[in-house]
């Protein structure tokens, strides 16, 4: 488990291709195969000790930059950003 804003360190490889691929199967496109989607940030404790958020304000810009991911996969296919 690495958080998919970032990189993860030689010989890992990211998700983050097969992603992009799921995401533009369900929901881009002119009819989405569905209107809802969830983004889980549980990884934070699976990392290893150096790698996690240390103090409550790092935690939070991890998760900021999950969802911040998410979004900004959502939009390149096209959907829209509500006010």
């Amino acid at each position: 488990h690495v958080p998919l804003h970032a990189a993860p360190a030689a010989p890992l490889t990211s998700t983050l291709p097969v992603l992009k691929d799921v995401l533009a199967r369900l929901a881009g496109g002119p009819h989405p195969l569905t209107r809802h989607l969830e983004v889980e940030t549980y990884t934070w404790q699976a990392l290893p000790p150096g790698l996690r958020p240390r103090g409550r304000s790092r935690l939070a810009e991890g998760i900021a930059a999950e969802l911040a991911l998410a979004r900004d996969l959502l939009t390149d296919l096209g959907l829209k950003e509500l006010p």
